[in-house]
C-alpha cells in the first residue's frame, strides 16, 4: 500500500459507506508490521458563512440527546453525527453545553450533494474536480 491512501482504495480493509467520518481521512500502515493501520486525523472540513440558509433548518438540542441520535432522527444514520458539529463549529460532541441551543442542520434534501462534493474534493489527486469548492492540503471547505 502507497502511504496516504483512503481506505476505500485499499484493498486489505473494508470498504465505508458514503457518510462515515473514517472517509475524510488517509489511512497508513505501520512500518514496524504492515498488519495495523492508523488514520491521519489532521484534516478538517468547514462550512462557510456565506452559505445559502435554504441549506439548512434550525432546531434545538434537547438535553440529553446525543448527536447520533439527532443524525438518525435526521438522517436515518447514526454516522452523520460528525456533520451536525462541522455545520455548528462544535469542536466537543460530548460537551454537556451544547444542549439547550438552537443549532442548524443541513436539509437532508441536500445531504447527497453535500457528501459528493467532500468526496470530490477528498479525490483530487486522483481526478480534477469539476465543482467550485476551495481545497488545501489539510482544510475542506463547502
Amino acid at each position: 500500500m502507497d502511504f496516504g491512501q483512503y481506505q476505500n482504495y485499499v484493498t486489505t480493509l473494508p470498504k465505508l459507506e458514503l457518510y462515515r467520518y473514517e472517509n475524510i481521512f488517509k489511512v497508513y500502515q505501520t512500518l514496524d508490521n504492515n498488519k495495523d493501520y492508523f488514520y491521519n486525523i489532521i484534516k478538517n472540513i468547514n462550512v462557510p458563512q456565506d452559505v445559502n440558509n435554504d441549506l439548512f433548518y434550525t432546531t434545538t438540542l434537547q438535553p440529553n440527546t446525543p448527536l447520533t441520535i439527532l443524525s438518525y432522527q435526521v438522517y436515518g444514520t447514526t454516522y452523520l453525527w460528525w456533520l451536525i458539529c462541522i455545520i455548528n463549529n462544535i469542536q466537543n460532541p460530548f460537551d454537556p453545553t451544547i444542549y439547550g441551543k438552537t443549532i442548524k442542520v443541513l436539509n437532508p434534501n441536500y445531504l447527497q450533494q453535500v457528501l459528493n462534493l467532500i468526496q470530490q474534493q477528498l479525490q483530487w489527486v486522483i481526478q480534477p474536480r469539476s465543482v467550485p469548492i476551495e481545497i488545501s492540503t489539510n482544510h475542506i471547505t463547502l
